[in-house]
């Protein structure tokens, strides 16, 4: 089956999968029971309590219709290489009107309805029990041939912060595009065991590894939030980098990371910065954030 739609953006079967697995994934989040907040009242208990006990027939017919809304996803799941989407003209559309608008939250909504993997996020973000669901997206965050979403996947696993899922991280870190290797980074930093993602961001700055700038510098912007030692040096040593990119991004991880000695520092490379504005920014903005440090200490 071929479909068009005119204010959809073309995606691939991969990422319409991760939409199939979202749907899958609120169906079965809306049957699990919510345990009660702590430190909920004797009272508040009681309420709670006599609450469920009048929605015994509701809850029982969400039991009943919930496992065919899962199946029936799972079999579209199954089948989505039939189908093709198609992108049209936007002009003249609410998509397209959206594309052109500069602020912030145009830029937020831009993201949002053109590249599904974001909204798809959001939802499969949802921890869910079920084995298929969780076995289907695993795989994508192994095999996608889409970097988006596999870079995608790779986040939405770490925050099920599940220990088993590190030899996917490993494994994503290892491979060719930067993309993916940036998204494995970005899971890392979510995954909630520094332990274990620390001497893999590590692996990242290696010296004797030949590595990319970019990727350089985030994952040691990366150890320094998780409170590894070597980091905020390290981002002081990108400083001098010939990219002008690797400077900006060393300079907002040190405005983020960094000590009041930082503050100085990037005072004193305001002027030092001739040709890119970019990174004159980025130190301006750092210094603002370093500048309740330097007061305090002295």
């Amino acid at each position: 089956m071929v479909e068009h739609w005119s204010e959809k953006p073309g995606v691939d079967s991969s990422i319409l999968s991760l939409a199939i697995l979202s749907l899958a994934a609120l169906a079965l989040s809306s049957c699990v029971p919510q345990p009660g907040a702590p430190g909920t009242s004797g009272a508040g208990q009681a309420a709670q309590s006599q609450a469920g006990s009048t929605a015994v027939v509701s809850s029982t017919q969400t039991a009943k219709t919930d496992p065919l809304i899962t199946s029936t996803l799972i079999n579209l799941f199954d089948n989505l290489n039939q189908e093709t989407v198609t992108l049209n003209n936007t002009t003249g559309t609410p998509l397209g009107d959206i594309i052109s608008i500069g602020t912030p939250t145009g830029f937020r909504l831009r993201n949002h309805y053109t590249h599904i993997g974001i909204p798809v996020t959001e939802a499969l973000s949802l921890n869910t029990s079920n084995p298929r669901i969780r076995k289907e997206l695993v795989t994508m965050a192994r095999w996608s041939t889409n970097y988006e979403v596999r870079s995608e996947a790779l986040i939405i696993l770490a925050n099920q912060h599940n220990l088993a899922d590190e030899p996917v991280f490993k494994e994503a870190l290892l491979y060719f595009h930067s993309g993916i290797r940036f998204g494995a980074m970005e899971a890392l930093a979510v995954w909630g065991h520094p332990q274990h993602a620390i001497p893999l961001l590590k692996s990242e700055t290696d010296p004797n590894r030949e590595g990319i700038p970019i990727l350089n510098v985030y994952a040691t912007g990366l150890l320094a939030r998780l409170g590894d030692s070597s980091g905020v040096p390290m981002l002081r040593s990108f400083l001098n980098n010939p990219s002008w990119v690797v400077r900006a991004m060393a300079a907002q991880y040190l405005g983020d990371y960094g000590d009041a000695s930082d503050y100085d520092r990037l005072v004193n490379r305001i002027n030092q910065e001739q040709q890119y504005n970019f990174v004159v920014a980025e130190d301006c903005i750092a210094a603002i954030k370093l500048f309740p440090k330097k007061m305090a200490n002295q």
